[in-house]
Protein backbone atom coordinates (compact mmCIF):
# COMPACT_ATOMS: atom_id res chain seq x y z
CA UNK A 1 0.00 0.00 0.00
CA UNK A 2 2.61 2.40 1.00
CA UNK A 3 4.34 1.98 -2.67
CA UNK A 4 0.87 2.25 -4.33
CA UNK A 5 0.34 5.85 -2.40
CA UNK A 6 3.94 7.28 -3.21
CA UNK A 7 3.17 6.67 -7.19
CA UNK A 8 -0.23 8.50 -6.47
CA UNK A 9 1.78 11.07 -4.72
CA UNK A 10 4.20 11.62 -7.54
CA UNK A 11 1.64 11.54 -9.93
CA UNK A 12 -0.66 13.65 -8.44
CA UNK A 13 2.60 16.60 -8.17
CA UNK A 14 3.05 15.55 -11.65
CA UNK A 15 -0.76 16.28 -12.62
CA UNK A 16 -0.85 19.54 -10.40
CA UNK A 17 1.14 21.62 -12.50
CA UNK A 18 0.82 21.66 -16.50
CA UNK A 19 2.07 18.54 -17.84
CA UNK A 20 4.45 18.76 -20.72
CA UNK A 21 3.29 18.43 -24.26
CA UNK A 22 3.78 14.92 -25.25
CA UNK A 23 6.01 16.01 -27.98
CA UNK A 24 8.34 18.06 -25.22
CA UNK A 25 11.59 15.81 -25.01
CA UNK A 26 12.74 17.85 -22.47
CA UNK A 27 12.44 19.13 -19.42
CA UNK A 28 11.39 22.65 -18.66
CA UNK A 29 13.65 23.27 -16.30
CA UNK A 30 13.29 27.44 -15.02
CA UNK A 31 11.67 30.82 -15.70
CA UNK A 32 12.53 32.24 -12.92
CA UNK A 33 13.16 35.81 -13.89
CA UNK A 34 9.39 36.71 -15.09
CA UNK A 35 7.92 34.53 -12.38
CA UNK A 36 9.53 36.02 -9.50
CA UNK A 37 8.70 39.51 -10.99
CA UNK A 38 5.19 38.56 -11.98
CA UNK A 39 4.60 37.28 -8.19
CA UNK A 40 6.40 40.64 -6.61
CA UNK A 41 4.04 43.03 -9.35
CA UNK A 42 0.70 40.98 -8.40
CA UNK A 43 1.26 42.71 -4.25
CA UNK A 44 1.31 46.10 -6.18
CA UNK A 45 -1.74 45.50 -8.09
CA UNK A 46 -4.04 43.90 -5.70
CA UNK A 47 -4.28 47.30 -3.78
CA UNK A 48 -5.38 48.93 -7.06
CA UNK A 49 -7.95 46.18 -8.35
CA UNK A 50 -9.67 45.93 -4.84
CA UNK A 51 -12.01 48.60 -5.45
CA UNK A 52 -12.77 48.01 -9.03
CA UNK A 53 -15.40 45.39 -8.36
CA UNK A 54 -17.86 44.94 -11.55
CA UNK A 55 -21.12 43.01 -11.45
CA UNK A 56 -22.17 41.51 -14.50
CA UNK A 57 -23.36 37.96 -15.35
CA UNK A 58 -21.29 34.93 -15.19
CA UNK A 59 -21.83 31.83 -17.19
CA UNK A 60 -22.32 29.05 -14.40
CA UNK A 61 -24.17 25.90 -14.89
CA UNK A 62 -27.02 23.62 -13.09
CA UNK A 63 -28.45 26.75 -12.71
CA UNK A 64 -26.58 28.73 -10.32
CA UNK A 65 -26.63 32.41 -10.51
CA UNK A 66 -24.53 34.65 -9.05
CA UNK A 67 -25.55 36.69 -6.35
CA UNK A 68 -26.25 40.88 -6.40
CA UNK A 69 -22.85 42.55 -5.54
CA UNK A 70 -24.66 45.16 -3.40
CA UNK A 71 -26.25 44.36 0.31
CA UNK A 72 -23.52 41.42 1.19
CA UNK A 73 -22.29 41.83 4.80
CA UNK A 74 -18.54 41.29 5.75
CA UNK A 75 -17.66 40.45 9.29
CA UNK A 76 -15.59 42.77 11.20
CA UNK A 77 -12.36 42.32 12.98
CA UNK A 78 -8.85 41.14 12.32
CA UNK A 79 -7.72 37.23 11.05
CA UNK A 80 -10.33 33.99 11.16
CA UNK A 81 -8.92 30.52 11.20
CA UNK A 82 -11.37 29.58 7.95
CA UNK A 83 -10.09 25.92 8.49
CA UNK A 84 -11.21 25.80 11.98
CA UNK A 85 -15.40 26.11 11.60
CA UNK A 86 -17.31 23.24 11.54
CA UNK A 87 -17.22 21.14 8.49
CA UNK A 88 -19.14 23.10 5.84
CA UNK A 89 -20.53 21.83 2.28
CA UNK A 90 -23.55 19.92 1.12
CA UNK A 91 -22.23 16.65 2.75
CA UNK A 92 -21.37 18.54 6.36
CA UNK A 93 -24.48 16.41 7.87
CA UNK A 94 -23.33 13.26 6.66
CA UNK A 95 -22.13 12.26 9.80
CA UNK A 96 -20.67 8.79 8.10
CA UNK A 97 -19.22 10.41 5.69
CA UNK A 98 -17.11 13.44 7.07
CA UNK A 99 -15.48 10.26 9.50
CA UNK A 100 -14.67 8.43 6.99
CA UNK A 101 -12.80 11.12 5.02
CA UNK A 102 -11.51 12.21 8.05
CA UNK A 103 -9.83 8.41 8.75
CA UNK A 104 -8.29 8.68 5.22
CA UNK A 105 -4.44 8.44 4.99
CA UNK A 106 -2.33 10.63 4.02
CA UNK A 107 0.90 9.43 3.33
CA UNK A 108 0.47 5.88 5.02
CA UNK A 109 4.56 6.37 6.01
CA UNK A 110 6.16 7.54 2.44
CA UNK A 111 8.86 9.71 3.96
CA UNK A 112 8.36 13.66 3.74
CA UNK A 113 4.79 13.51 3.43
CA UNK A 114 2.47 15.44 5.89
CA UNK A 115 0.05 13.02 7.77
CA UNK A 116 -1.69 14.44 10.66
CA UNK A 117 -3.14 12.40 13.51
CA UNK A 118 -6.61 11.38 12.59
CA UNK A 119 -7.85 12.97 15.79
CA UNK A 120 -5.89 15.91 15.08
CA UNK A 121 -7.86 16.24 11.15
CA UNK A 122 -10.50 18.46 10.73
CA UNK A 123 -12.84 17.86 7.10
CA UNK A 124 -12.71 21.46 6.18
CA UNK A 125 -15.44 20.48 3.31
CA UNK A 126 -17.25 17.59 2.11
CA UNK A 127 -19.66 18.18 -0.83
CA UNK A 128 -20.94 17.20 -4.20
CA UNK A 129 -19.29 19.50 -7.04
CA UNK A 130 -20.28 19.47 -10.36
CA UNK A 131 -21.03 15.41 -10.55
CA UNK A 132 -18.32 14.36 -8.44
CA UNK A 133 -17.69 14.84 -4.42
CA UNK A 134 -15.08 16.79 -3.07
CA UNK A 135 -13.55 17.07 0.87
CA UNK A 136 -10.33 19.47 2.11
CA UNK A 137 -8.98 17.88 5.05
CA UNK A 138 -7.07 19.89 7.44
CA UNK A 139 -4.16 19.38 10.55
CA UNK A 140 -0.94 20.08 11.76
CA UNK A 141 2.13 19.48 9.91
CA UNK A 142 3.80 16.28 10.94
CA UNK A 143 6.85 17.31 8.34
CA UNK A 144 9.58 19.45 9.88
CA UNK A 145 11.26 20.75 6.35
CA UNK A 146 14.83 22.27 6.19
CA UNK A 147 15.23 25.69 6.36
CA UNK A 148 15.01 27.93 3.07
CA UNK A 149 17.01 30.92 4.43
CA UNK A 150 19.19 31.62 6.47
CA UNK A 151 17.52 34.77 8.36
CA UNK A 152 16.87 32.56 11.28
CA UNK A 153 13.88 35.69 11.86
CA UNK A 154 12.50 35.24 8.35
CA UNK A 155 12.88 31.57 8.51
CA UNK A 156 10.74 31.64 11.50
CA UNK A 157 7.53 33.83 9.73
CA UNK A 158 8.07 30.86 7.38
CA UNK A 159 7.42 28.25 9.90
CA UNK A 160 4.45 30.01 11.32
CA UNK A 161 3.04 29.66 7.90
CA UNK A 162 3.82 26.16 7.82
CA UNK A 163 2.15 24.74 10.90
CA UNK A 164 -1.49 23.67 9.10
CA UNK A 165 -1.25 21.11 6.44
CA UNK A 166 -4.20 20.73 3.98
CA UNK A 167 -5.07 18.10 1.23
CA UNK A 168 -7.82 17.69 -1.05
CA UNK A 169 -9.69 14.18 -2.07
CA UNK A 170 -11.99 13.88 -4.80
CA UNK A 171 -14.38 11.07 -5.89
CA UNK A 172 -16.84 9.76 -8.23
CA UNK A 173 -20.75 10.77 -8.10
CA UNK A 174 -21.94 9.24 -4.63
CA UNK A 175 -18.36 8.06 -3.58
CA UNK A 176 -17.96 6.27 -0.26
CA UNK A 177 -15.41 7.43 2.20
CA UNK A 178 -12.99 4.38 0.46
CA UNK A 179 -13.59 5.60 -2.98
CA UNK A 180 -12.48 9.28 -2.00
CA UNK A 181 -8.69 9.52 -3.14
CA UNK A 182 -6.17 12.50 -2.50
CA UNK A 183 -6.21 14.92 -5.51
CA UNK A 184 -3.09 17.40 -4.33
CA UNK A 185 -0.12 16.59 -2.54
CA UNK A 186 -0.54 17.79 1.65
CA UNK A 187 1.23 21.42 1.96
CA UNK A 188 1.06 23.93 4.43
CA UNK A 189 -0.74 27.13 4.52
CA UNK A 190 -1.72 30.18 5.93
CA UNK A 191 -5.27 28.87 8.44
CA UNK A 192 -5.97 32.91 8.16
CA UNK A 193 -6.04 32.65 4.53
CA UNK A 194 -8.53 31.59 1.58
CA UNK A 195 -7.82 28.19 0.24
CA UNK A 196 -9.17 27.66 -3.68
CA UNK A 197 -9.13 24.66 -5.90
CA UNK A 198 -10.09 23.75 -9.60
CA UNK A 199 -10.61 21.15 -11.55
CA UNK A 200 -10.14 21.99 -15.46
CA UNK A 201 -11.74 18.37 -16.78
CA UNK A 202 -14.68 19.14 -15.20
CA UNK A 203 -14.83 23.15 -14.57
CA UNK A 204 -15.44 23.30 -11.16
CA UNK A 205 -13.87 25.80 -8.21
CA UNK A 206 -14.24 25.19 -4.72
CA UNK A 207 -13.05 28.42 -2.64
CA UNK A 208 -13.13 28.08 1.23
CA UNK A 209 -12.91 31.01 4.00
CA UNK A 210 -14.14 32.75 6.68
CA UNK A 211 -18.40 32.92 6.95
CA UNK A 212 -19.67 36.05 5.80
CA UNK A 213 -16.44 36.46 3.62
CA UNK A 214 -17.56 37.92 0.14
CA UNK A 215 -15.90 35.85 -2.42
CA UNK A 216 -15.54 37.18 -6.12
CA UNK A 217 -13.91 35.40 -9.04
CA UNK A 218 -12.74 36.73 -12.75
CA UNK A 219 -12.97 34.58 -15.42
CA UNK A 220 -10.05 35.73 -17.86
CA UNK A 221 -7.59 39.17 -17.60
CA UNK A 222 -9.11 41.79 -20.53
CA UNK A 223 -6.45 43.32 -22.35
CA UNK A 224 -7.57 46.31 -24.19
CA UNK A 225 -6.27 48.02 -27.29
CA UNK A 226 -4.21 50.13 -25.63
CA UNK A 227 -2.56 46.78 -23.98
CA UNK A 228 -3.87 48.14 -20.71
CA UNK A 229 -5.25 44.92 -18.43
CA UNK A 230 -8.08 44.75 -16.11
CA UNK A 231 -10.53 42.42 -14.77
CA UNK A 232 -14.02 42.16 -14.58
CA UNK A 233 -14.93 40.84 -10.61
CA UNK A 234 -18.27 39.01 -10.52
CA UNK A 235 -19.77 38.47 -6.93
CA UNK A 236 -20.80 34.70 -6.58
CA UNK A 237 -22.74 32.71 -3.18
CA UNK A 238 -20.26 31.75 -0.22
CA UNK A 239 -23.01 30.68 2.19
CA UNK A 240 -21.10 29.57 5.43
CA UNK A 241 -17.97 31.30 3.87
CA UNK A 242 -17.62 28.00 0.63
CA UNK A 243 -18.20 29.50 -2.88
CA UNK A 244 -18.98 26.62 -4.93
CA UNK A 245 -18.28 27.04 -8.90
CA UNK A 246 -19.21 24.75 -12.23
CA UNK A 247 -17.94 26.34 -15.29
CA UNK A 248 -18.18 23.06 -17.58
CA UNK A 249 -14.68 21.52 -18.77
CA UNK A 250 -11.75 24.02 -19.96
CA UNK A 251 -10.99 23.89 -24.08
CA UNK A 252 -8.27 25.45 -22.81
CA UNK A 253 -4.96 23.61 -22.17
CA UNK A 254 -3.55 23.72 -18.84
CA UNK A 255 -6.39 26.84 -18.45
CA UNK A 256 -4.61 29.19 -15.87
CA UNK A 257 -6.70 32.20 -16.51
CA UNK A 258 -9.53 32.07 -13.32
CA UNK A 259 -8.28 33.94 -10.06
CA UNK A 260 -10.49 34.97 -7.29
CA UNK A 261 -10.44 37.08 -4.79
CA UNK A 262 -12.19 37.58 -1.30
CA UNK A 263 -13.15 40.88 0.63
CA UNK A 264 -13.74 41.06 4.71
CA UNK A 265 -15.33 44.10 6.00
CA UNK A 266 -14.06 45.65 2.90
CA UNK A 267 -10.81 44.68 3.00
CA UNK A 268 -9.24 42.89 0.81
CA UNK A 269 -7.65 39.51 1.77
CA UNK A 270 -6.82 37.61 -1.75
CA UNK A 271 -6.52 37.75 -5.07
CA UNK A 272 -5.33 34.75 -6.77
CA UNK A 273 -5.16 31.38 -8.68
CA UNK A 274 -6.58 28.27 -7.01
CA UNK A 275 -4.76 25.65 -7.14
CA UNK A 276 -5.29 23.24 -10.05
CA UNK A 277 -6.03 19.91 -10.77
CA UNK A 278 -5.54 19.48 -14.50
CA UNK A 279 -7.12 16.27 -15.94
CA UNK A 280 -5.81 14.51 -18.62
CA UNK A 281 -4.36 16.77 -20.90
CA UNK A 282 -5.84 17.88 -23.96
CA UNK A 283 -4.00 18.02 -27.02
CA UNK A 284 -1.29 21.27 -27.31
CA UNK A 285 -2.97 23.47 -29.09
CA UNK A 286 -2.85 24.00 -32.98
CA UNK A 287 -0.21 27.61 -33.34
CA UNK A 288 -0.47 29.29 -36.73
CA UNK A 289 3.01 30.94 -36.16
CA UNK A 290 4.20 33.63 -39.43
CA UNK A 291 7.90 33.81 -39.54
CA UNK A 292 9.22 37.27 -40.23
CA UNK A 293 12.31 35.53 -40.85
CA UNK A 294 13.95 32.64 -42.49
CA UNK A 295 13.48 30.28 -39.67
CA UNK A 296 16.95 28.36 -38.47
CA UNK A 297 18.14 25.03 -38.51
CA UNK A 298 15.77 23.10 -35.89
CA UNK A 299 18.15 22.93 -32.09
CA UNK A 300 16.46 21.69 -28.51
CA UNK A 301 15.83 25.19 -27.60
CA UNK A 302 13.11 25.80 -29.95
CA UNK A 303 10.29 23.74 -27.71
CA UNK A 304 10.87 26.54 -25.26
CA UNK A 305 9.06 29.14 -27.54
CA UNK A 306 6.23 26.71 -28.13
CA UNK A 307 5.46 26.49 -24.64
CA UNK A 308 5.96 29.75 -24.19
CA UNK A 309 3.12 30.85 -26.52
CA UNK A 310 0.93 28.17 -24.79
CA UNK A 311 1.65 29.81 -21.46
CA UNK A 312 0.12 33.21 -22.87
CA UNK A 313 -2.87 31.24 -23.97
CA UNK A 314 -3.43 29.59 -21.05
CA UNK A 315 -2.83 33.09 -18.43
CA UNK A 316 -5.13 34.74 -21.21
CA UNK A 317 -7.57 32.03 -21.29
CA UNK A 318 -7.62 32.72 -25.07
CA UNK A 319 -8.07 29.84 -27.63
CA UNK A 320 -4.88 29.69 -30.28
CA UNK A 321 -7.04 31.13 -33.66
CA UNK A 322 -7.81 34.04 -30.88
CA UNK A 323 -4.44 35.29 -31.47
CA UNK A 324 -2.04 35.79 -34.19
CA UNK A 325 1.61 34.67 -33.00
CA UNK A 326 4.58 36.02 -35.65
CA UNK A 327 8.16 34.80 -34.91
CA UNK A 328 10.13 38.30 -35.22
CA UNK A 329 13.07 36.67 -34.84
CA UNK A 330 15.22 33.12 -33.71
CA UNK A 331 18.66 32.73 -33.52
CA UNK A 332 21.47 31.57 -31.21
CA UNK A 333 23.06 33.69 -27.83
CA UNK A 334 25.97 32.41 -25.52
CA UNK A 335 25.24 30.14 -23.32
CA UNK A 336 27.86 28.46 -20.73
CA UNK A 337 28.60 25.24 -21.26
CA UNK A 338 27.23 24.15 -24.17
CA UNK A 339 27.95 27.22 -25.87
CA UNK A 340 24.82 28.41 -27.12
CA UNK A 341 21.21 28.65 -26.51
CA UNK A 342 17.86 29.09 -28.54
CA UNK A 343 16.31 32.13 -28.54
CA UNK A 344 12.48 33.29 -30.42
CA UNK A 345 11.43 37.05 -29.94
CA UNK A 346 7.74 36.70 -31.15
CA UNK A 347 4.90 38.73 -30.58
CA UNK A 348 1.45 37.69 -30.22
CA UNK A 349 -1.52 40.16 -31.79
CA UNK A 350 -4.73 40.05 -29.27
CA UNK A 351 -8.19 40.19 -30.07
CA UNK A 352 -8.42 43.54 -28.86
CA UNK A 353 -5.44 44.53 -31.30
CA UNK A 354 -3.13 44.90 -28.53
CA UNK A 355 0.57 43.01 -29.11
CA UNK A 356 2.42 40.80 -26.62
CA UNK A 357 6.00 40.70 -27.14
CA UNK A 358 7.65 37.49 -25.57
CA UNK A 359 11.11 36.30 -25.67
CA UNK A 360 12.48 32.13 -25.17
CA UNK A 361 15.37 30.91 -24.29
CA UNK A 362 16.15 27.62 -24.45
CA UNK A 363 19.29 26.15 -23.26
CA UNK A 364 20.05 22.00 -23.35
CA UNK A 365 21.42 21.24 -19.93
CA UNK A 366 22.15 17.42 -21.44
CA UNK A 367 21.20 14.92 -23.83
CA UNK A 368 16.99 15.10 -22.50
CA UNK A 369 16.67 18.36 -20.72
CA UNK A 370 16.05 21.81 -21.56
CA UNK A 371 15.71 24.70 -19.11
CA UNK A 372 13.86 27.59 -20.05
CA UNK A 373 14.20 31.34 -19.67
CA UNK A 374 13.05 34.80 -21.29
CA UNK A 375 14.57 37.53 -21.44
CA UNK A 376 11.81 40.00 -20.74
CA UNK A 377 8.01 40.98 -21.91
CA UNK A 378 5.70 44.01 -22.67
CA UNK A 379 2.77 44.78 -23.44
CA UNK A 380 2.04 47.35 -26.60
CA UNK A 381 -0.99 49.34 -28.18
CA UNK A 382 -2.94 47.85 -31.61
CA UNK A 383 -0.34 48.61 -34.48
CA UNK A 384 2.89 48.79 -32.89
CA UNK A 385 3.29 44.56 -33.60
CA UNK A 386 6.38 46.25 -35.64
CA UNK A 387 8.85 48.14 -33.03
CA UNK A 388 12.03 47.25 -32.34
CA UNK A 389 12.51 44.89 -29.69
CA UNK A 390 15.38 44.92 -26.82
CA UNK A 391 16.22 42.22 -24.55
CA UNK A 392 18.69 41.78 -22.52
CA UNK A 393 19.28 37.78 -21.58
CA UNK A 394 21.26 36.27 -18.69
CA UNK A 395 21.34 32.78 -19.62
CA UNK A 396 22.90 30.11 -17.08
CA UNK A 397 22.96 26.54 -17.26
CA UNK A 398 20.95 26.48 -13.83
CA UNK A 399 23.38 24.84 -12.22
CA UNK A 400 24.91 26.17 -8.38
CA UNK A 401 27.84 26.92 -9.89
CA UNK A 402 26.86 27.91 -13.55
CA UNK A 403 28.33 30.89 -14.74
CA UNK A 404 25.86 33.34 -16.12
CA UNK A 405 26.36 34.91 -19.69
CA UNK A 406 24.68 38.33 -20.75
CA UNK A 407 23.82 39.56 -24.28
CA UNK A 408 22.13 42.26 -26.08
CA UNK A 409 19.56 41.35 -28.51
CA UNK A 410 18.08 43.60 -30.84
CA UNK A 411 15.30 42.75 -33.52
CA UNK A 412 14.26 45.57 -35.83
CA UNK A 413 12.19 46.07 -38.60
CA UNK A 414 13.93 44.65 -41.79
CA UNK A 415 15.89 47.27 -43.73
CA UNK A 416 16.59 48.81 -40.31
CA UNK A 417 20.36 49.45 -41.11
CA UNK A 418 22.51 49.92 -37.45
CA UNK A 419 22.10 50.49 -34.00
CA UNK A 420 23.42 52.77 -31.15
CA UNK A 421 23.64 52.17 -27.73
CA UNK A 422 23.37 55.18 -25.61
CA UNK A 423 23.76 55.56 -21.56
CA UNK A 424 21.82 57.50 -19.44
CA UNK A 425 22.24 60.83 -20.24
CA UNK A 426 21.46 59.78 -23.96
CA UNK A 427 25.43 59.39 -24.70
CA UNK A 428 26.44 57.32 -27.89
CA UNK A 429 28.11 54.01 -25.58
CA UNK A 430 28.57 52.35 -29.07
CA UNK A 431 27.70 51.82 -32.34
CA UNK A 432 26.77 48.21 -34.66
CA UNK A 433 25.62 47.03 -37.96
CA UNK A 434 22.51 45.02 -37.97
CA UNK A 435 22.10 42.16 -40.07
CA UNK A 436 18.59 41.90 -41.31
CA UNK A 437 17.80 44.11 -38.62
CA UNK A 438 19.01 41.73 -36.04
CA UNK A 439 21.93 42.00 -33.62
CA UNK A 440 23.72 40.14 -30.58
CA UNK A 441 26.02 41.84 -29.04
CA UNK A 442 27.80 41.90 -25.80
CA UNK A 443 26.19 44.70 -22.64
CA UNK A 444 27.94 47.98 -22.32
CA UNK A 445 28.34 48.92 -18.69
CA UNK A 446 25.61 51.92 -18.08
CA UNK A 447 23.12 50.43 -21.28
CA UNK A 448 20.10 52.97 -20.87
CA UNK A 449 18.08 52.70 -24.08
CA UNK A 450 19.14 52.04 -27.62
CA UNK A 451 18.71 54.10 -31.35
CA UNK A 452 18.02 52.20 -34.89
CA UNK A 453 18.67 54.02 -37.52
CA UNK A 454 18.08 53.68 -41.29
CA UNK A 455 20.42 53.43 -44.26
CA UNK A 456 21.03 57.20 -44.03
CA UNK A 457 21.88 57.16 -41.00
CA UNK A 458 18.45 59.25 -39.57
CA UNK A 459 17.34 57.59 -35.87
CA UNK A 460 14.37 55.60 -37.03
CA UNK A 461 13.14 55.16 -33.29
CA UNK A 462 14.60 54.62 -29.34
CA UNK A 463 14.04 51.72 -27.24
CA UNK A 464 14.40 50.90 -23.65
CA UNK A 465 15.24 46.98 -22.79
CA UNK A 466 12.32 44.97 -22.21
CA UNK A 467 11.09 44.78 -18.57
CA UNK A 468 8.31 42.14 -17.87
CA UNK A 469 4.33 42.40 -18.91
CA UNK A 470 1.95 41.55 -16.06
CA UNK A 471 -0.86 39.12 -17.58
CA UNK A 472 -2.67 38.03 -15.08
Amino acid sequence: MTEDLQDRLHRLAERSAPPPREDLAATVTARHRQRRRRTASLAAVAVAVAAVGVAVPVVLRDGADPVPAVGVAAPAGGPADVLAVPTRGSLAGDAAFVEGVRRLSWADGVPGVPDPAVDERHVVFAGDVAGARWALVAGPNTVQPPPLVDDPELESDLGALGSTVVSWFTGPPGATPEQMVPQSVPHAVDPTRPLGYADTGTGAVVVVTAPGDVVEVSERPEIAADGTTSRTWVRVGAPDGVAVLDRGPSVIPQDAALRYRVLRDGTQLAMTAPDTRYAEPLPPPALDVTWARERPPAAPGDVIADGWMEDLLARTGLPADAVRFTALWAGDVPAPTVGTARMTVFSAVLPSGAVYVGTAVGVALDERDVGGYDCGSALRPAGEADGVVVALCEVSDLGAESDTLRSLVVVAPRGTASVRLLDPSGGVLSEHPLDDGVAVLAVPDRLASVETLDASAAVVEQAEPLGYALVD
